[in-house]
């Protein structure tokens, strides 16, 4: 023992100097993340790129809980919704105590049916190519970010609601300053989707995916709730709940 006292210092030494180069080789690593890299860290969490494009046709419900805020329920509307990627198009199927309702966006022409006659009004069709476009856009994350049209930022890593550890990404489609602005929040943990906030029409709201599917091997929507922010990024009260049930999914 005492023939390895004088090496003590230098065992020491090295085991701090190792300590030094693997926590610099960490922040390093930690910084070399882009926008992009992270969206792609996340696509892989969620089954990989080649999965999502064998996707064919996928068709799920999807059933949303609105509240006042004095949590009294509001609203329930239940939607059947399909995706198809090969020809593109989306369908969606609704009902409300006005009738029953099917829009698609085939061929790049909206049609809107209600109670199986054709709407013709430029206002409603306007709205509903919104409602499909939309429908498409929540449901097929994270591939979606993928759009070269996305202007992407890395924000680093956040603390969400002061508990929830993210990396977050900033996502704009415009230079309008009244158009929406994204911020997408994945797990420091995995990389899976975490939840959503978007500013629309001077309103924030936060998303949180609370599940995902397990069906599809995409770690799709399964479970998620909206909330409506005060002006310091706190929840002000629960504004919607949604439910995904997975019905079918056709592979290419």
């Amino acid at each position: 023992t005492n023939n390895l006292k004088p090496y003590h210092f230098l065992i020491k030494a090295t085991f701090k100097l190792l300590f030094f180069v693997l926590m610099v080789f960490l922040s390093c690593t930690e910084d070399q993340l882009s926008a992009d890299s992270v969206i792609q860290k996340s696509i892989e969490a969620h089954g990989g790129e080649a999965l999502w494009n064998q996707v064919s046709t996928i068709t799920y419900t999807k059933n949303t809980r609105l509240f006042t805020p004095t949590k009294v329920l509001e609203e329930e509307i239940s939607q059947k919704i399909s995706h198809a990627f090969h020809p593109f198009y989306t369908t969606l199927e609704w009902e409300n105590s006005e009738g029953h309702f099917y829009a698609n966006n085939r061929n790049e022409t909206t049609v809107l049916l209600k109670n199986q006659t054709r709407i013709t009004d430029s206002l409603f069709l306007k709205q509903t190519k919104t409602t499909l476009d939309a429908a498409l856009y929540v449901f097929w994350q994270p591939i979606k970010l993928l759009d070269p049209l996305a202007r992407k930022e890395y924000l680093g890593k956040q603390l969400l609601l002061d508990s929830i550890e993210v990396h977050s990404v900033k996502i704009s489609y415009s230079d309008d300053p009244n158009a929406d602005l994204w911020h997408y929040y994945f797990s420091t943990k995995n990389f899976k989707l975490r939840a959503v906030k978007v500013e629309h029409n001077h309103r924030s709201s936060l998303i949180i995916n609370e599940s995902y599917e397990t069906k599809t091997g995409l770690s799709l929507n399964k479970t998620r709730k909206s909330y409506f922010l005060d002006t310091l990024n706190q929840i002000e009260y629960l504004r919607a709940s949604y439910d995904y049930e997975i019905l079918e999914v056709l592979w290419r």
